[in-house]
């Protein structure tokens, strides 16, 4: 029953994908609009919380795609899925980071020196482990927290769930240790970023093999969404008080575990409050396909909005308009050109990265 179940869509993880990509999108365009539209009242941070989303949504399709191989989970090929899905155009998007960034200086004046130890640990997804011995090529944090999950779970999903999830917390709980131990030492490194979303990630895993179709999420995600509502909005001027910022903190502190359990609450309230919604007034089917779409695309969105906003900004500003105003009316324009390509970046991914990658794996592995 659980393996038939999973294998049912979901059509609100689109909407949910769609959500966390335009948090992300709202967040970053404070840097190439020179101005600030955060509604503090309302929700800070919301790049973070976006990820938060992306991080649940991770480990919930993890464990139904586990689930749906039952006895015959195999390591070595779930890993080579994953990899490929994920591993290709990210190595793109860090090319294209280190020529336009690093090298020509489009827009952004940032530096990633040293730039081989930095395009290493990007590469192997490890660039967690060594901030701030290298430098962080911008909002690719992401994938280096989303490969050691991954492993982690591959290596862990084989024994039966309540083992999986104990040795899951074990680990956490070390890691959370090890981390404390190295913040009193002279040592500074790994991202404490790494070790505080990993619990939202097993929080996804948690739903979907209670309840893979989450018909049981659905049943109840109106008194739950109200709960975590209240809990977000009275969470929100503890945030603005305590200036907490995870995303500036290396040290695992009062602060930075406060800022996860706000990002924690407020993705669980988006996340219950989409469902919710569709339960109570369903889904325009005209908004079906463009949804589906941009769910689609969001992996190459997240990838790439940066290096293409900072290329149409960077033209702006080579031709001295880039006043606030002008920029502010262009970036409903640089979203657009934004979506456009990310549709033919997916496009190439499907086509040709993915097809090169998979025969590379067949050779390795023969």
């Amino acid at each position: 029953m659980a393996n038939q179940a999973s294998r049912q869509s979901i059509f609100e993880l689109d909407v949910l994908r769609v959500i966390g990509i335009s948090l992300v999108l709202y967040s970053h365009s404070t840097q190439y609009l020179g101005w600030s539209p955060h509604i503090s009242w309302f929700i800070q941070h919301p790049g973070t919380v976006g990820l938060g989303i992306f991080f649940c949504l991770s480990g919930f399709l993890m464990q139904r795609s586990r689930q749906k191989q039952d006895t015959n989970f195999d390591r070595l090929k779930f890993l080579k899925r994953r990899f490929i899905r994920i591993l290709p155009l990210y190595w793109l998007a860090i090319f294209v980071f280190v020529v336009q960034v690093h090298y020509l200086n489009i827009f952004h004046s940032v530096s990633f020196s040293p730039i081989l130890p930095t395009v290493l640990t990007h590469a192997s997804a490890t660039q967690l482990f060594f901030v701030p011995k290298v430098a962080e090529i911008m909002t690719l944090w992401y994938i280096g927290a989303l490969i050691p999950y991954y492993l982690l779970f591959s290596w862990t999903a084989k024994f039966r769930f309540q083992t999986y999830l104990g040795l899951n917390l074990l680990v956490l709980a070390i890691a959370f240790t090890l981390k404390l131990m190295l913040d009193a030492s002279p040592f500074t490194f790994v991202d404490s970023r790494i070790i505080l979303h990993y619990p939202t990630f097993l929080l996804g895993v948690l739903v979907a093999h209670l309840d893979a179709n989450l018909s049981w999420v659905k049943a109840k995600s109106g008194w739950m969404t109200i709960i975590f509502g209240l809990a977000a909005i009275a969470y929100v001027p503890v945030v603005g008080r305590d200036n907490i910022n995870l995303g500036n903190s290396l040290k695992l502190a009062r602060n930075s575990i406060l800022y996860y359990g706000y990002c924690l609450v407020w993705a669980l309230f988006i996340i219950l409050l989409v469902f919710w919604l569709t339960r109570q007034f369903g889904m325009n089917n005209s908004l079906i396909a463009p949804i589906t779409g941009l769910s689609q695309n969001s992996y190459a969105i997240y990838l790439f909005h940066r290096p293409i906003y900072g290329l149409l900004y960077g033209g702006l500003f080579s031709l001295n308009l880039g006043s606030t105003a002008i920029r502010t009316l262009l970036f409903p324009v640089a979203t657009l050109v934004l979506l456009l390509a990310s549709h033919y970046i997916t496009i190439f991914d499907i086509n040709v990265l993915k097809p090169r990658a998979n025969k590379i794996m067949r050779k390795l592995l023969t």
